[in-house]
Parts: C-alpha cells; structure tokens; sequence
C-alpha cells in the first residue's frame, strides 16, 4: 500500500516524539532512582538521629535522678516529643549502669552510661536536707530548690504569701527513736579488706519483730584511702549468710572517717523481715590492700547470744567459706517507723512549670498553683537519705584542727576564749579554740585550715565583718567546726577562697536533737550550715547556700537558695563522694 507523503511524516513524528519521551524517562529515570534512594537515607538518618537523641534524653533524665537522689525505677519508659526510649538502672559494685533504647519510626540507638561514686566531693545535693526532725516553714519562708526529708514538712499554710518551696519535695517514713535490734559493745577493731582471704565480712542478727527494715547501722572506721563498699542484708544459709542479697547500699569511703563511728545506710527498697528468724549484715569490699582497707569495732567476748561474726574472700559465690570472726561486730537495725506528711506548704517554681511533691500524706498543699491530690502530689513512700557527714568524720577535723595547735595568750584569753573587737582582723589554722569564739563588727577572720571551737561561737560581725579561706584553699571548701552553740546576726558575712564552688561549712556538733543548736539571724549567702545531731533555725531574712541538719526551722522570710554543683563540692580534707561519669557511649 502507498501512504500519502503527509500520512508517513506523521508516523515519523509520531515515533520522535515517543523516542523524546522515553529518553526523557530514561534520563529523569537516572536522576530519580538515586534521588530516591537519598531521600529515603535521609529521612532514615533523621529517625535514627531522633532514636538517638531519645536515648540521650533516657541517659540524662536516670543520670540527674541518681545525682539528686530522687525517686526512680530500675526500668521505666520515657516519651521524647514523638520517640520513646526504655530506661534501665541496675548496680554493678559501688556503680550504677545506665542503659536507654530509643527507638523511632523502627530506627533504635542505644546509649550506656556508667556512674562511679568517686570520693572527690561531699554529698550535699539539696538545697535542705533533714532527718527526722523535719522541716518546720513560717511567715514567708522560702527554699529556692529541692527539699529531702526524713521527717514530716509542717509549714504555716498554703495560701498566698505562705512558705514555698520551689523544688521537688520529698519526705520519707520517719524512724522509731531506738533501734529495733543492737549489739554495741566494743572493745576491738575487726580489720577486713587488708588480705583476700578477709574482703568480705558479716554480723548475724535475730529479728524481734515483722516488718520493713529500714535502717541499717555499723560502727565503721576506715585505714588509708579503700575504695566503696556495699551493705547487704541476706537470709541466714546454715550459720552463715546466703548468696543472694534482699537489699543493699552503698558505703561511700569518703564519708567514714579514720576515727570509727556510726555509719547509717537506708535501702531503696527495704525488706520485709519475719519476727524470729535469722539475718546477716554483709560488708562488701571492692578490694583488698595491707594499707587501704577497714575496721568494724565490736566486742572481743562474742556476747551477743546465738550470733557472732564471720569474714570470708567473696560472700556472694555459692562455694564461699567462712570463718569465725573471733566475736560480734557493732550494729543496730531499726524496723518499721512513724507516719510523715507534708502540710501547709506550697510547692512549685515561679511559673508553676516545676515541682513535685512525693509523701504519704499531704495536707493543705499546693503545688504548681493546684491544691492537692492533683497529678504533682504522689503518694508515695520515698527511701530515707541519711546525712553524709559521719561522727568520725567531725573526729577527724577536729584532730587535724588540734594539731595544728591550741590557742593561748595573747590570741586567746586566759580561759581559752578568743574575741575580734571592732574591725579586728586575724589569720589563723589549723587551730583548736578550747573557749567560745566571738566576733563584733567589722570583725575579719580569715581560715588558712580547720579551727575547732570547744564552746560557743557568737559571730555578730556586722559593717564589712567577714569571715572567709585563704586562696591556698583553691576550688576546696574549708571547716569552722563548734562544739557548741551557734549564733550568727547583723550580716555577718562568708566567703571562700575567691575560686568558684569554695565555700565555708560552719558546722555544730553538739549533740542535742530537740534544741536549736544553730540560730542564724543573717543575711549571708556565702556559707553552708551543718547540725547533724540538732536544729538549724533561719529567722529575719537570714540566707544560705545549703542546709543540712537533725532538724530546720525557718521563720520570717528566711530564704535558702541551692547552687547546681554543690553536690560535688570539695573539701580540703574529709569527707567526699558524689557520682561522677565512668564511661558515656552508644552500644550496639
């Protein structure tokens, strides 16, 4: 057949322009299967980055809440904008392991996080820390930070103008005033950790009751510089103490002196314990050393009836063998408590976008602007944090504070008393002051070590009166320590050495739980308060860093403001232990 000229310039036009089309799908073809494919390694990157930063939201939020000492799971799930990751804590010795797997969009990273109790830093990490004489807050008191304590928190009411706190708040069950059961004679020390064969050593105990063991005590010295150790309670296997633990704690090394006292350990999760049955106190060292380890005192007669002490290499392993301590080691055990509540208080920061409130009772509370029970009140049964600073600690400064010699005339007077008249200024320390210590305005007394007063101290040193560290303390923080009482007023003010995070920690060791055995009318802000064994009261605006004590009152707009990072602050010698960072890293 003959086609027409135009009907065959048709198919030729036809058959060019399918030609340019499928070229043209064949070239777009080529830029669009790698375009694709980047696309899709992009949006792939962008999940796993997501799943990424999940699993470090995980990491931080379990990090701040073993550094904070706060509430926390040993697995719980965490909500990051539209990813999620899974938290797990668990121990491993004196550390603390951190695992968190975010996942997103079926991308998952995993980060793992290792935290060590390191012995470089004290374990102040509230802004108010008290054990079971509790917090009492009046007239517009404020606590600008977190409050843990043992004791109930009574405030004068939750309306406007009321005392507020403006960080977490947490209360613990309160403890009955004696242990439940003890052995406190002691007539010898019982070393353990200086060979292999005695690293670990333990205490049998009866229980006289059924209930929750909540407190935990030893008489507990330290040799040298030994690492942490672990406190396990266990079942009794045969006359000896099982391999497996029903609770345990850390020890931190840093807060037990060279001079033995009591040291108290509380457990996360207290046990529950059955009226008449057999149980162990295990101490658990990481190590052994001929110059670095430990002393249990106890009693050399073995008389505590049906118990005694033994030590073994390692208690956990199934074959361990143990032998007879030669007698009973110091220690007491408290069971059950006392009711606690937070009462009368407000909690929440200045925009009601923070804090919590955890106690098994709250009573005229508000937090984040709402009246409780809202979704901010927990009712909860928090774990008791013992103070950090030990008795043997205070020993310890109190020895180095005297071996640097006793003050005498001229300094002191004649009956051991020294006194900074107006605009006086001295230099001194280590040093023990055998009187009172009294400072008038315009008074300057300058630390260049521990002074130990052994009566009162009196410091009313108004107009320009300082007391503060010399700059060899650096970034360390330095000890005025009084066997007495503590009376501080007319803005007498404290300072460090002039570095960051150094501070002075005036410290009252009188023993004397229901009595005020600080009274702080005074407007500083440069120095942190410590009465482990009585009450600490702020009155008339007076301010602090940071206060620890048996019990607080605060009255009349006193004000205590915490500093991030006091929880690792140095000393220049004694007490230590804050967790710091081991190892940080994604894992597979």
């Amino acid at each position: 057949m003959i086609f027409p000229k135009s009907y065959v310039g048709g198919q030729a036009v036809l058959a060019s322009v399918i030609f340019l089309v499928l070229l043209s799908v064949i070239i777009i073809g080529g830029f669009a299967t790698p375009l694709t494919r980047q696309l899709k390694s992009v949006r792939a990157a962008l999940n796993s980055r997501q799943s990424y930063f999940a699993a470090e939201s995980g990491v931080e939020d379990a990090a701040y809440r073993l550094k904070k000492k706060m509430p926390y799971s040993a697995a719980y799930e965490l909500a990051v904008a539209e990813a999620v990751t899974a938290v797990a804590v668990s121990e491993i010795l004196n550390d603390r392991l951190i695992e968190s797997s975010g996942a997103f969009n079926n991308h998952q990273r995993k980060i793992s996080m290792r935290f060590n109790l390191s012995e470089s830093g004290a374990d102040l990490l509230y802004g108010v820390q008290v054990s079971d004489g509790g917090l009492e807050m009046k007239n517009g008191s404020t606590v600008n930070g977190n409050v843990y304590s043992n004791g109930s928190i009574l405030g004068s009411g939750s309306g406007s103008g009321g005392p507020k706190i403006t960080g977490d708040t947490i209360v613990a069950g309160g403890l009955n005033a004696d242990p439940s059961v003890e052995w406190t004679v002691q007539n010898t020390d019982f070393a353990f950790a200086s060979t292999s064969a005695s690293r670990d050593i333990a205490q049998s105990f009866t229980v006289n009751a059924a209930d929750k063991l909540n407190r935990a005590a030893v008489f507990l010295a330290k040799v040298g510089n030994p690492g942490n150790l672990t406190l396990h309670i266990t079942d009794d296997n045969n006359g000896k103490p099982n391999n497996s633990s029903l609770a345990s704690a850390v020890i931190n090394a840093a807060n037990v002196g060279a001079t033995a006292s009591w040291i108290n350990v509380s457990f996360v999760s207290p046990p529950n314990l059955s009226n008449g049955v057999k149980y162990w106190i295990v101490l658990d060292a990481s190590a052994d050393s001929p110059v670095n380890h430990w002393n249990w005192r106890g009693d050399s007669f073995d008389g505590y009836t049906g118990n005694t002490g033994r030590y073994t290499n390692r208690w956990d392993t199934g074959g361990a063998s143990w032998t007879d301590a030669g007698g009973d080691l110091a220690f007491r055990v408290w069971l059950g408590g006392v009711s606690t509540k937070i009462e009368g208080v407000r909690i929440g920061n200045a925009d009601d976008t923070d804090g919590d409130g955890y106690a098994n009772l709250f009573n005229d509370v508000k937090i984040r602007g709402a009246a409780c029970p809202n979704d901010y009140c927990h009712l909860d049964n928090p774990a008791r944090a013992e103070l950090p600073i030990s008795g043997g600690l205070i020993q310890d400064w109190r020895d180095a504070a005297f071996a640097g010699g006793v003050c005498a005339e001229p300094v002191c007077d004649s009956s051991g008393n020294l006194t900074l008249g107006t605009n006086d200024a001295l230099t001194l320390g280590p040093l023990k002051i055998p009187g009172d210590l009294i400072m008038n305005s315009g008074s300057k007394l300058t630390l260049n070590g521990t002074i130990w007063v052994g009566g009162v101290m009196n410091l009313s040193c108004g107009n320009n009166g300082l007391i503060s560290l010399t700059a060899g303390y650096g970034a360390t923080s330095g000890v005025l320590l009084g066997d007495g009482n503590v009376t501080i007023s007319n803005n007498c003010k404290f300072d460090g050495s002039g570095e960051a995070d150094s501070y002075i920690i005036l410290l009252s060791a009188k023993n004397a739980p229901t009595q005020e055995v600080m009274n702080i009318d005074n407007n500083s802000a440069g120095v942190i308060y410590y009465a482990g064994q009585g009450k600490i009261k702020f009155s008339n605006n007076a301010t602090a860093k940071e206060a620890t004590a048996y019990g607080l009152i605060m009255d009349n707009g006193a004000t205590i403001t915490y500093e991030e990072g006091i929880g690792s602050i140095l000393f220049s010698s004694g007490p230590g232990g804050a967790f710091e960072i081991e190892s940080w890293r994604e894992v597979e």
